[in-house]
C-alpha cells in the first residue's frame, strides 16, 4: 500500500515538474489530447468492431488499426 501511494507521488510530482518546465524550453502540454482523439479513438474502434464482426480475427488483425489511434507525439507541441 505504502509503495502505491509512493508511486502516485512520484507521478504527480513528475507532471508537475514538466508542465512547469515544458513552456521554458519552448513546448506546451496538450491539455486537450483526450479530447481530441476520443472521437478518433471511436471511430477506429468502431470500425475494427465491424470488421471482426464481418471478417473474424485474421480480418481484424490485418485490417484494424488501433495502434495509430494514440499518438505520443500529439501529447507534447512545439511553441
Amino acid at each position: 500500500m505504502f509503495s502505491l501511494l509512493r508511486l502516485i507521488i512520484w507521478i504527480v510530482g513528475i507532471v508537475t515538474v514538466a508542465s512547469f518546465a515544458l513552456p521554458y524550453f519552448g513546448y506546451e502540454p496538450n491539455w486537450d489530447y483526450w479530447t481530441e482523439r476520443a472521437e478518433i479513438c471511436g471511430t477506429a474502434v468502431s470500425d475494427c468492431r465491424e470488421t471482426l464482426v464481418r471478417k473474424g480475427t485474421d480480418g481484424a488483425l490485418t485490417h484494424c488499426s488501433i495502434g495509430d489511434c494514440i499518438d505520443p507525439r500529439a501529447i507534447v507541441r512545439k511553441r
